[in-house]
């Protein structure tokens, strides 16, 4: 049955009968940087031991993990207010009355913690997701005894319901009071000529899920709407122009499920806006999908261009991310939250000077939003650790602003801010321990300790009492690795290896999308892989080589379901770092790895190999020795020479030494000679005494 039509057959008093009959029955049941993961960050030298001394350092996002905003912010729009803002000031409406220098000590996180005042909110509680899903739905406004909204004019209106009950000029529109059988009140609402709305007001509140069923809207997907306090307001149809207003509830954390008003209304951007926002980090497709039927509806809808830059991002789309992010701030320009996403999609792009750019445009623009300014800080500081020349003294300043900004947010009473409060404060403390771990810092180990420490806590307390999901912790964990990594092995990452699998498989199995699937895949992988550098520091040998052996079964899934050259870069880079590890002593273990390696290693183009050549070609190079140990002769002189051409090419390029030659120049002569081909050995070896010249030189 199309939804033009339901209403006229539904609220006929026969069928309304059966409804209330059925509801009445129904009423007793209750609704319900990361650092060496690419292998390429270079190792820091650590500063001396010292004393340190209490100072207080703050948030960061990883240089590597760029990724929108977790805060939800507020859209400036006509009205200046968010999707949530505007349909639950709806559903309120309608409710009746009723230079270097000595190493300085490693800062170490403050142990108190300041309150503050109650402050207004100025951004959506995170809306929450329905469980229900469906497929794509047609969208067509529903209609009531032959009037629809958007659709039908007064005349309309007179000719199905004949004259109404009372007429009330308002400022900006005109109310109609009518009794339509079985309801004694119905408001119809007028701009101008043309119908905005329908309000249907039952005599008695009902149990959403039973007149959502007898409504045929359960195809539908609804979205819960909320005040800025949490507290359930109703539900909105997106693609019906539905509105079901709750009976105001006796206890504001045990929320009403009951239906006091419908609402019926033309289809617009904000209900489905709303709607995304429930699934942005949960279900990439419904929440991208849902966006743009908002920007067909209102293409000049900031929010709606914000948030699917951030799907995007999510769905490794960067460049079209940046697209719809420019646009959202060009819509609003005045909105910090667009401007931090914007510096975060440049900064994974690498175009970090515009990202920081914008992240200071951020802050100027963060007014009296404080938890806005700490994010925006809090990114500043990560782009400061970032790049070809990290500042972390410069960084650890920036994170330390953040975390004091956002510290007196932990207890206001609005769970927008307090959320928003937490989750920099969680990035705050990862930010000082990378800045200390990969800095110039005394007394490292035990003050990145500390800080990763602070930061499990919250991640703890934001899904024990906030209802947040694992994903903060997992973060944590995560990047707790990468700080590990900068301590050089100083601190053993087993106890945090095994949160991190505990949580990460879960969370994995939770997974519905398939992309966010692939993602968390991507993020253990990319842990392990820093764990296995951790263990070789430490001289851990076996504990190297079974966390590389975990995190090549999480990438190989990744490159399974997606294949891709990066991927599969990835992973021959992980088969060949397994490979060394055994090499030292086992070259017909290291060749197995090897075996694996190579034709992921050959995929690559010349183009993404363009900063990493010389590494490359060490790389066969490298194999070439095993392959040589294990008998494996011309396999061995092929990957030497291949491993020298690239190496070659890197030279030319100004990215490596000449002088890095001189190897692999000798080992090819040495493998030419013993297999008797003399002319070969000579040439390489004179080739091989000129590089070391070069060296001498």
């Amino acid at each position: 049955m199309r939804c033009r039509s339901l209403w006229d057959c539904v609220f006929s008093l026969t069928v309304f009968s059966f409804l209330v009959s059925t509801i009445v029955a129904a009423e007793g049941v209750k609704s319900p940087g990361r650092s060496a993961s690419r292998e390429l960050l270079q190792i820091k030298d650590s500063g001396d031991d010292g004393i340190m001394p209490e100072d207080v350092a703050g948030p960061s996002e990883s240089p590597s993990q760029f990724k929108a905003s977790p805060t939800p912010a507020k859209r400036t729009s006509k009205n200046g207010a968010t999707a949530r803002e505007t349909i639950a000031s709806k559903i309120q409406s309608v409710a009746e009355p009723s230079a270097k220098s000595p190493a300085a000590a490693a800062p170490l996180p403050d142990s108190t913690e300041e309150n503050s005042k109650s402050k207004v909110p100025e951004d959506a509680l995170r809306p929450i997701p329905d469980a229900m899903e469906g497929g794509p739905v047609n969208v067509e406004a529903a209609s009531f005894k032959g009037v629809t909204p958007g659709v039908s004019k007064k005349q309309d209106v007179a000719k199905a319901w004949g004259e109404p009950k009372k007429t009330m000029d308002q400022k900006d529109a005109t109310v109609q009071l009518y009794s339509i059988e079985p309801f004694n009140r119905v408001e119809v609402s007028y701009l101008g000529n043309v119908v905005s709305s329908v309000i249907i007001r039952f005599e008695r509140p009902y149990p959403a899920e039973a007149v959502a069923k007898q409504l045929d809207l359960v195809t539908v997907r609804p979205v819960l709407v909320s005040n800025e306090l949490g507290e359930s307001l109703g539900l909105s149809y997106p693609e019906r122009g539905v509105l079901f207003a709750f009976e105001v509830a006796k206890e504001s954390d045990k929320p009403s499920r009951k239906v006091a008003q419908i609402v019926l209304e033309p289809i617009t951007a904000e209900p489905f806006v709303l709607r995304a926002e429930t699934t942005l980090t949960s279900r990439y497709d419904l929440s991208r999908r849902d966006l743009e039927q908002a920007l067909s509806l209102e293409p000049g809808n900031a929010r709606a261009h914000w948030l699917l830059s951030r799907v995007l991002v999510s769905m490794d789309s960067p460049e079209k991310a940046v697209t719809e992010t420019a646009e959202a701030v060009k819509l609003d320009p005045s909105n910090p939250h667009y401007r931090v996403t914007l510096a975060q999609v440049l900064a994974q792009l690498g175009r970090l000077p515009e990202a920081s750019e914008e992240a200071k445009k951020a802050v100027d623009a963060s007014g009296q939003r404080p938890h806005v300014k700490a994010r925006a800080l809090c990114l500043i500081g990560d782009l400061a650790a970032s790049g070809s020349k990290p500042d972390y003294k410069k960084a650890i300043a920036f994170h330390t602003q953040a975390l004091q900004i956002a510290d007196p947010l932990l207890t206001d009473p609005h769970p927008a801010i307090r959320i928003a409060a937490k989750e920099v404060l969680i990035d705050a403390h990862l930010g000082a321990a990378h800045d200390i771990a990969w800095g110039d810092w005394k007394e490292k180990n035990k003050a990145v300790a500390r800080w990763l420490e602070r930061a499990v806590a919250v991640a703890n307390d934001l899904a024990g009492n906030e209802g947040g999901s694992q994903e903060q912790l997992l973060r944590v964990h995560i990047r707790s690795m990468a700080a590990y990594v900068g301590l050089r092995g100083g601190i053993d990452p087993g106890p945090t290896i095994r949160a991190m699998i505990s949580t990460g498989d879960a969370l994995i199995a939770a997974a519905n999308d398939p992309i966010r699937k692939a993602q968390l895949q991507a993020d253990m992988g990319l842990a392990l892989y820093d764990a296995v550098q951790i263990y070789q520091m430490r001289s851990e040998k076996e504990d190297a080589l079974r966390c590389g052996e975990q995190a090549a079964g999480y990438l190989s899934k990744v490159n399974e379901a997606k294949p891709s050259t990066s991927s599969s870069y990835l992973l021959g880079r992980l088969y060949f770092r397994l490979g060394a590890i055994n090499a030292a002593g086992d070259h017909a273990g290291a060749v197995r790895w090897y075996d694996k390696a190579i034709p992921l290693l050959e995929q690559p183009t010349t183009e993404e190999l363009a900063a990493d050549l010389g590494r490359h070609g060490e790389s066969f190079v490298t194999m070439g020795v095993s392959y040589w140990e294990a008998g494996r002769q011309k396999k061995a002189v092929t990957l030497s020479e291949k491993g020298i051409a690239w190496m070659e090419q890197a030279v030319k390029q100004g990215t490596l030494d000449s002088t890095a030659l001189a190897i692999p120049y000798n080992n090819l002569s040495a493998m030419h000679r013993t297999l008797g081909a003399a002319e070969k050995a000579t040439r390489y070896q004179e080739m091989a005494s000129r590089a070391k010249k070069e060296k001498l030189k």
